[in-house]
């Protein structure tokens, strides 16, 4: 008897955690289906060229990885790239009177590429910010989770993981 209280309880427990998701009225919606509506939202963002990817975690080309809580990450609209990205590693050149090595920008974009990778997209983009050249390399999957690698000429290279914003309202350009 004590074990099939048990497992009851077990059983009731699981079926307590299960996800549940709801649409704008309450409804709720399948698993499936959500996957399906934020997979046409991140191809919708990636299409238009317009999309904001915040980050939470940095791995720095030496030392460990760091957890980030602040509102970090990268801004692409139309032709240009907005970083707000903290740096942590070996800077090779730094100007004069250059005291925060973070990655804080916007310039437009000298390159644009995209190949599809499985389950999304690989971005390579340049920029350049005053003399130093940056390559920003993200893989954007369809569940909303991406990587950003982000390699200058001036700096080691370093990596962050995130999650594209979709909260925004997406519309299809008639």
């Amino acid at each position: 008897m004590k074990k099939l209280i048990t497992m009851l309880f077990v059983a009731v427990l699981f079926i307590g955690c299960a996800t549940t998701y709801y649409d704008s009225n309450g409804n709720p919606i399948s698993k499936e289906t959500m996957n399906q509506l934020t997979a046409e939202a991140v191809n919708g963002h990636l299409n238009e060229h317009r999309y904001r990817i915040f980050v939470d975690r940095m791995y720095p080309n030496q030392g460990p990885s760091r957890y980030l809580n602040n509102d970090y990450g990268l801004e692409v609209s139309g032709d240009s790239v907005g970083l707000f990205l903290p740096y942590w590693g070996r800077l090779y050149r730094a100007p004069m009177g250059y005291s925060d090595p973070a990655l804080h920008f916007v310039q437009p974009l000298q390159s644009y590429d995209e190949q599809p990778i499985k389950d999304g997209r690989r971005i390579i983009m340049t920029t350049r910010n005053n003399s130093e050249v940056i390559q920003i390399i993200i893989e954007q999957f369809i569940n909303a989770s991406a990587s950003v690698s982000v390699s200058s000429t001036d700096r080691d290279l370093i990596r962050y993981t995130g999650i594209m914003s979709l909260d925004d309202k997406f519309t299809k350009k008639q």
